[in-house]
């Protein structure tokens, strides 16, 4: 099931179970997984993130697409950018 809690000033929390898939908003610049290992695709391009690991996303015209990989449990944050580029 997948749960989405936002807060004012606080990042999301998104969970994702297996065979569950989220698209990110391109306001979303940074993600950092909590636990579980995260597989993003974004512009044709591949990113897996572990447990404690983040990364900061380039702006772009399209979604940012993530979903769980190892059949565990991916909890991650989300922060916005603070300045959005419209593209």
């Amino acid at each position: 099931m997948l749960q989405i809690s936002s807060e004012c000033a606080a990042p999301d929390r998104i969970i994702l179970m297996e065979n569950e898939v989220y698209r990110l908003p391109q306001t979303h610049q940074e993600i950092q997984v909590l636990s579980g290992i995260a597989w993003i695709t974004l512009d044709q391009q591949d990113i897996i993130l572990r447990s404690h690991e983040k990364a900061s996303l380039a702006p772009s015209k399209n979604f940012a697409v993530i979903s769980a990989l190892n059949n565990m449990p991916l909890i991650l944050t989300l922060r916005q950018d603070k300045n959005p580029v419209r593209t």
